[in-house]
């Protein structure tokens, strides 16, 4: 420096050959050794140029430097913000905090991540969408709409196997009895003609041999008729207390033709368990009009009456009670056989029905 430096506010003294001690802050614990630093006053540069034979120059004020322009603070410590800097000391070195706590050194601020940008990503399904379809359209579609058709006979050689049909025929409706009989369908037109004229004329239409059990199964078209409708048009007077025993069962309607006359009669299957009850009905109803209501099991002109009550009889173990008339073969008959309730115009007609529940029975068909 060529000319003498004096700090403001502050004049020589040439009798001081040391500068003026600054008290300082006592230095804080732990606090590093300061550095050997020289400062450099006016009064150093004074007694510099002595020693070198110089003259000491008039002082002279130095010049008003031009006022600063005001600049916002920098914060030269961004990770410390609760804890300002402490105050220099004179080597421009910032003291060392031992109280600084280890979360402080934690907080910094967390780094802002740059958003992608989405754009693309909707176009990128978009041509994706498109290039699947080409593919599909061209290696699946197009082959199977433009394709062209071939044509491949097969040729199958199918061994002859003999087969075996089995034919299950349902339930039937009749109680099977043992042969030798007939059977005759009975085609019934019931439009204009009753039920029980159909069976009388189909009964007597043509004679069979003596001795001959024929079945008698009333069709209408393809309909097998109920019990109900046969058995009610043979009994149209049947008491009321009888019917839940007779009405709804199996049954089966026959002409036995005997040596002098055929006989119409009719086998139902109530259950042993009833016949008790079915006898009490019975012998109460021949008190009443038990004859005229069984008039319709009659094939021939109504014979006389020689007896005024029933009789019993008992044939292959069955207990027959019969009524008896003038000539043969004609009685108003009912008998009870296991199962079965038997009912027909002649005893012997009864008799044939028992013949044929025993034995090795077979289901009847219409």
């Amino acid at each position: 420096m060529p000319e003498n430096y004096f700090a403001p506010n502050q004049s020589p003294t040439p009798s001081q050959s040391e500068p003026t001690p600054v008290p300082s802050e006592p230095e804080p614990k732990f606090s590093p050794p300061s550095p050997n630093i020289f400062i450099r006053t006016s009064e150093s540069d004074l007694e510099k140029m002595k020693s070198g034979g110089g003259e000491v120059p008039p002082w002279q004020a130095p010049p008003t430097p031009p006022p600063a322009e005001p600049q916002p603070p920098v914060n030269e410590y961004p990770s410390f913000a609760s804890n300002p800097p402490q105050e220099e000391t004179l080597s421009n070195e910032p003291a060392f905090n031992p109280n600084i706590s280890a979360t402080e050194f934690t907080n910094f601020p967390a780094p802002q991540v740059p958003k992608k940008n989405n754009k693309l990503i909707p176009i990128i399904i978009i041509i994706g969408i498109i290039i699947a379809g080409a593919v599909l359209g061209y290696f699946v579609l197009w082959p199977k709409l433009f394709a062209s058709k071939t044509t491949t006979t097969t040729t199958t050689t199918v061994a002859e196997t003999p087969t075996t049909t089995v034919t299950t025929l349902p339930p039937s409706p009749f109680p099977q009895i043992s042969g030798p009989y007939q059977k005759t369908l009975v085609d019934l037109k019931l439009s204009g003609n009753l039920v029980l004229s159909t069976l009388k004329e189909a009964a007597t239409k043509e004679m069979a041999p003596s001795q001959t059990f024929s079945i008698l199964i009333p069709k209408y078209q393809s309909y097998s008729l109920s019990s109900e409708e046969v058995v009610l048009s043979l009994i149209p007077n049947m008491p009321e207390s009888l019917k839940p025993y007779l009405l709804g069962r199996k049954f089966l309607t026959y002409v036995y033709y005997g040596d002098v006359n055929p006989s119409l009669g009719l086998i139902i299957d109530v259950g042993a368990n009833t016949i008790t009850d079915i006898k009490a009905i019975f012998a109460n109803w021949e008190k009443g009009k038990i004859l005229t209501d069984l008039s319709n099991f009659w094939l021939i002109k109504v014979p006389k009456t020689t007896n005024k009550t029933f009789k019993d009889t008992t044939t292959n173990g069955a207990e027959i009670r019969y009524f008896p008339y003038s000539g043969k073969e004609a009685a108003i008959s009912y008998g009870f056989y296991n199962d079965y309730l038997i009912i027909s115009s002649s005893l012997e007609s009864i008799n044939s029905a028992v013949t044929h529940l025993q034995g090795a029975t077979e289901p009847i068909y219409p």
